[in-house]
């Protein structure tokens, strides 16, 4: 049994933060050894671990709307009432290949695409003709809430 509500929050792959330390790590080595000031690698480096470090997905599921907030790159939340949706699927993809990455990305197949981690999203195709495409968490669980709050929806390899 589902609760009411859901809420969901996901950030980037811990892999992202790691590789830009060690990647820093490593210019700063060069540049030490090449009697280069390593603050041009530390000064460029530090403000996007700390941007993986604090991006966060927020997803709420109310009966009534879909809501959804990525910070730092939106400014407020963004609320969708069910009956605004002509569409929802679940479907598997991959980031890399479908989306270029991940972030706030732009397909053609999925529109404006809030990408997080993982192969599970939440495709959105709205009345007004806008796509959005979510990483979600447990696909399971968003189904459970469909079932109980009778939301169709489609389930897509």
């Amino acid at each position: 049994m589902s609760s009411k509500i859901i809420h969901e929050t996901s950030g980037f792959p811990t892999a992202f933060p790691i590789l830009l330390i060690f990647q820093s790590a490593v210019a700063c080595f060069i540049l030490t050894k090449e009697h280069e000031s390593p603050w041009i690698a530390i000064s460029i480096t530090a403000p996007l671990i700390l941007l993986f470090l604090s991006s966060r997905l927020r997803i709420t599921m109310h009966p009534e709307y879909f809501e959804y907030y990525f910070f730092p790159f939106m400014f407020r939340r963004k609320k969708v009432q069910w009956n605004e949706i002509r569409e929802i699927r679940l479907v598997n993809t991959d980031p890399v290949w479908d989306f270029g990455g991940w972030g706030v990305r732009l397909s053609k197949k999925y529109g404006k695409a809030f990408i997080t981690g993982g192969n599970e999203t939440l495709f959105l195709l709205l009345k007004n003709g806008k796509r959005r495409t979510f990483s979600i968490k447990s696909k399971i669980t968003v189904k459970n809430f469909f079932d109980e709050h009778v939301i169709a929806y489609e389930e897509s390899p």
